[in-house]
């Protein structure tokens, strides 16, 4: 990490106090904090979303041939 001297007008030291933002956490990063926590393991919600449609186009389709399939095909 290098170290920027700040830009001095001659009163005013700009960019004294000045650090830079830590990195943008990974998927990866949020799992690994999250056992280390000893946070529960869960779903994320695309994941539930995902799962549900999934679900919900299977008992449909399993509801259709139960209930005689589809008279034209």
């Amino acid at each position: 990490m290098e170290k920027y001297t700040p830009y001095d007008t001659g009163k005013v030291k700009i960019g004294l106090l000045y650090t830079q933002p830590p990195p943008e956490s990974t998927p990866e990063s949020e799992w690994i904090q999250s056992v280390l926590l000893g946070d529960p393991p869960g779903w994320s919600e695309e994941a539930r979303a995902c799962v549900q449609s999934l679900i919900a186009i299977a008992v449909t389709i399993i509801g259709i041939l139960l209930l005689g399939g589809f008279k034209n095909a």
